[in-house]
């Protein structure tokens, strides 16, 4: 399956969201988001300093440390995660991937990518986080079956 977004991108999304269905005021360790999603510690821990950067969440050291959903910010939108991991060109680049596509040298697919590409930027302007926080925890719950039958096969 083609993947839109960088495995950055899908990881900011992802964390955002699980901070965002978390209790208020209540910081999460880095491990545990890392342990629930299924991301490596390391790579989320990248991509969580980035969301700190931009206000998106907040970082809280010591040993009642972890992070929460910064509640200041308004509206977090798959749009505003997507444009700070991957930046304002997140969608530009050729569906099929040949290098000089272009609106002057098209590839067979071009005409249709740019009116999809379009779609996929108004839906990700609309989808609010916050309006997903409840049905994450259905998605959380069967990642959480799969880690630990993952566990037990080892």
């Amino acid at each position: 399956m083609t993947h839109f977004l960088t495995k950055s991108s899908q990881y900011a999304i992802q964390a955002v969201m699980f901070l965002a269905a978390q209790p208020r005021h209540q910081p999460v360790f880095q491990r545990y988001i890392s342990q629930s999603l299924d991301i490596p510690i390391h790579f989320l821990g990248k991509v969580l300093q980035i969301l700190v950067k931009h206000d998106l969440i907040i970082s809280h050291k010591g040993i009642n440390g972890g992070f929460e959903i910064n509640d200041e910010i308004g509206k977090i939108t798959l749009d505003v995660i997507v444009r700070i991991i991957d930046g304002d060109s997140y969608l530009n680049g050729c569906m099929v991937g040949f290098p000089h596509c272009s609106d002057e040298h098209p590839c067979p697919v071009h005409d249709e990518w740019v009116v999809a590409r379009t779609e996929i930027i108004k839906i990700f302007e609309e989808i609010d986080i916050n309006q997903f926080s409840e049905e994450l925890q259905s998605k959380l719950d069967f990642m959480a079956e799969k880690i630990k039958q993952k566990e037990n096969e080892e």
